[in-house]
């Protein structure tokens, strides 16, 4: 997507992490390319993955707030494709696209891998189910999805289509009250590989002991949820846990927003004679 860069600054900015790469394609020519290791970790001065028990390759929408913002109704579609050896890696997390608002915590809406199974997790909270990653892998997967960012939208706030069948729906508000008073409160969008509490894994597959200092990663409701997490260890990159994650690849492709569900529903357009995107 042209609207979107690859965020060096918190990932580990290595060259295999993201290419545009030919003959591997849900439409047209090119799709693009994410690759993760074991260790793929960054920060910056607001944010450090490598002490918060994450790591990541992503690419953001920059400048923020240009594809949907505060009021607004906007339609995603996008295909995905896992590698057919894609982990399990439960229990740290694994998230796939999501969108955030500057200045708070936890995302708007956030497609997630957890024990096994897919979910549409929204505002850390709330979790719609959908698929298993036994089915996801190997295969391309298009996905569809409506956002109202009203705060008080008029009828369902989100809408998640998946290879064309309605899987989720939502009627809770996106942006709450406390939300729509943030100041600098831009909305963006984030896709590629995020893991969270990585962690959890290591230590529930480690081969020999490791004595690491415990994360507990707590969360408000003046900062986006409301509850508390923890794991194993804040820095586990800096551990010999006697394991490693295992490579993560996906690839994406036919990245469209637009007003409607005709313009970014990728089987809708090839029915229609389209032309391809990415």
């Amino acid at each position: 997507m042209k609207l979107t860069r690859i965020e060096n600054e918190v990932g580990a900015n290595r060259r295999y992490g993201f290419s545009r790469v030919r003959g591997h394609t849900r439409l047209g020519n090119r799709s693009q390319r994410f690759e993760i290791r074991h260790g793929d970790c960054g920060g910056n001065k607001y944010w450090d993955d490598c002490t918060n028990d994450r790591q990541r390759v992503e690419r953001k929408e920059d400048p923020k707030d240009r594809i949907q913002r505060v009021g607004s109704q906007v339609w995603y579609g996008w295909s995905m494709f896992l590698d057919p050896n894609y982990p399990d890696l439960w229990k740290t997390n694994a998230a796939f696209g999501q969108v955030k608002m500057r200045n708070w915590r936890s995302p708007i809406w956030m497609i997630k891998l957890k024990q096994g199974r897919f979910a549409l997790n929204l505002h850390a909270q709330d979790n719609c189910y959908f698929g298993r990653l036994a089915d996801f892998r190997g295969r391309w997967m298009d996905f569809t999805l409506y956002a109202d960012y009203s705060p008080s939208p008029s009828g369902t706030s989100v809408i998640l289509y998946v290879n064309g069948q309605k899987v989720c729906t939502y009627s809770k508000p996106l942006i709450t009250s406390a939300m729509a008073s943030v100041q600098d409160g831009d909305l963006y969008m984030k896709y590629g590989i995020y893991n969270s509490y990585v962690s959890r894994w290591l230590d529930r597959n480690k081969t020999q002991p490791v004595d690491a200092l415990a994360l507990e990663d707590r969360f408000s409701l003046s900062t986006g949820a409301q509850g508390a997490s923890d794991s194993p260890a804040a820095t586990p990159f800096r551990y010999d846990w006697g394991v490693e994650l295992p490579t993560q690849i996906a690839f994406y492709d036919e990245m469209r927003y637009g007003t409607s569900r005709d313009q970014v529903d990728v089987r809708m357009i090839e029915a229609g004679g389209g032309k391809p995107v990415d």
